[in-house]
């Protein structure tokens, strides 16, 4: 894929570039969100001057507790779609998309979101554990470490297994809080629920997401992370989706220089849009 657009070096005076071999990122986040801050015009703009090809908006939707699902969808169709039209004059490809948290769980009121209205890209995330979200340091409280990190990786495989995603994202945001903690995290002990994940995305034809918001955290969950890339590899994997999950525009494409790093490590793809589905082994 060639860099299609001329970008202006003033634009990257905070030292945030786009590798040249990443050029999409297909998760993110704007005002239609409850946690998103810039709007869609926003966003895509500033992709467009960080050399990105191709990108997608994917709003949250949640049924949780009483959650409204994605109460502002329409508003989100029509803004992006005019964002759609706006930025393939300038060669930018804009897709519609949607995170939906645990939707095995609210299976009924995913599948009506997805019948109601035609979504480009659909993200599946387990955000639930034990009716706590994975963001709480509570899911992991007077509960047995690796039992937390194994019933973790199950739900995720039962995600895969029992709803139709185009991307299972940030399988790994279970480590992020565990190390926020302090808390250690030895694969190896894990071998048999992690490989069950992955082995479903493969088997599924599900994209597995390389999510990069917190991958300079330091302390550093990375040389794991490569473990379990390496096994999703032996799997049949042989591609990764890498998204930033920018909630704001100075976050889109953060990290994907150290992404580039792990897929160079782990001997992996990059996918495109096109391809989602198509680079794992079914």
């Amino acid at each position: 894929m060639s860099l299609r657009h001329f970008v202006d070096p003033s634009l990257f005076l905070s030292k945030i570039m786009t590798p040249p071999s990443l050029l999409t990122d297909l998760h993110m986040h704007s005002i239609y969100s409850p946690d998103g801050h810039h709007t869609p015009d926003a966003m895509f703009q500033r992709g467009l001057e960080l050399g990105l090809e191709a990108m997608a908006i994917t709003e949250h939707a949640e049924w949780h507790k009483g959650d409204a699902g994605f109460p502002r969808v329409e508003e989100y169709f029509h803004a992006t779609l005019a964002c759609r039209t706006k930025f393939a004059q300038q060669g930018l490809g804009v897709y519609t998309g949607v995170e939906l948290g645990n939707p095995h769980i609210y299976a009924r009121q995913a599948y009506h979101l997805l019948d109601e209205f035609p979504f480009d890209i659909i993200i599946g995330s387990v955000h639930w554990l034990y009716d706590i979200n994975i963001h709480d340091t509570a899911v992991f409280r007077g509960r047995n470490l690796n039992e937390v990190y194994t019933d973790y990786f199950y739900e995720a495989s039962r995600l895969c297994e029992e709803f139709p995603i185009d991307i299972l994202a940030h399988f790994d945001r279970i480590l992020w809080r565990a190390t926020l903690l302090g808390l250690p995290f030895y694969p190896t002990q894990l071998e048999k629920p992690i490989r069950t994940m992955l082995s479903t995305v493969v088997r599924r034809g599900i994209s597995l997401e390389l999510n990069t918001r917190h991958l300079a955290m330091n302390p550093t969950w990375r040389e794991n992370l490569t473990t379990i890339l390496t096994w999703f590899k032996e799997e049949g994997g042989l591609g990764l989706v890498v998204n930033s999950d920018a909630h704001q525009t100075s976050q889109i494409t953060l990290n994907f220089d150290i992404a580039e790093t792990l897929l160079r490590q782990t001997g992996l793809l990059a996918i495109t849009p096109e391809k989602l589905g198509e680079v794992t082994l079914a």
